[in-house]
């Protein structure tokens, strides 16, 4: 199989997840809702400190399956996929990053929404596009969603 068929198979390339755990949190907790989310995947933890000093710890996860990115982006509901969808080009950088923000608490629960607050799990999305242009990599992520939308149906 050619190069150019595989990548255009594959929408995504890989999918970056992060979550930061403050002092007040339980880093069980955190690491739970990361899981919730990306599936029985290996965690990396990596201290830090925030801007005052305070003790952070980095709770990230990486996939790099086309099939496994899908399946995340494809637990969000139908509002929320309408609310990307409509803000898609916002969400999308110039190297054809496609970030989400979605709820913490809700994934720690077991659902999966876009978050409105601050307590969040960073998601950076690499859309696969060739030749790698942002409007590609736009289009490319739009059939991805109007795909989702249209297969949930009803669900909500």
């Amino acid at each position: 199989m050619s190069a150019i068929i595989l990548a255009l198979k594959r929408r995504f390339t890989n999918m970056h997840v992060r979550a930061l755990c403050h002092a007040s949190e339980n880093i069980e907790r955190v690491e739970r809702a990361v899981l919730n989310l990306v599936g029985d995947r290996d965690l990396s933890i990596t201290a830090t400190k925030g801007h005052h000093g305070n003790e952070i710890l980095l709770v990230e996860a990486t996939i790099q399956d086309s099939a496994g990115i899908e399946e995340v982006v494809g637990k969000l509901g139908q509002e929320d996929l309408r609310k990307v969808l409509a803000t898609l080009e916002d969400r999308m950088d110039g190297s054809n990053n496609l970030f989400l923000r979605l709820d913490k608490q809700a994934s720690y629960a077991g659902e999966t929404k876009l978050a409105t607050g601050d307590d969040v799990i960073s998601v950076k999305l690499h859309v696969n596009a060739y030749p790698a242009k942002r409007e590609i990599a736009i289009s490319t992520a739009t059939a991805f969603i109007e795909t989702l939308i249209e297969c949930q149906g009803g669900r909500e």
